[in-house]
């Protein structure tokens, strides 16, 4: 479920992003353009390394799911 999110985050990273950065131009939280960029951008690495922080979390689980035995009996 971790990884799910994960890359359900990682989408989201870039248009979350540039969203940011278009809003705090449009309300006034940066007064240039180059600082809604950064602020684009600093909103997207935080997204992706959370998203990679859980995608790491739940790695150990899932391969340990995929080496379960079958047991067919």
């Amino acid at each position: 479920m971790k990884i799910h999110i994960a890359l359900f985050i990682a989408t989201l990273s870039m248009p979350i992003a540039s969203i940011a950065g278009i809003c705090s131009l449009e309300f006034r939280y940066v007064s240039s353009f180059r600082q809604a960029l950064g602020v684009g951008v600093l909103v997207g690495s935080v997204m992706l390394l959370v998203a990679f922080t859980l995608f790491l979390a739940g790695v150990p689980s899932t391969l340990r799911r995929l080496r379960a035995p079958i047991n067919t009996n």
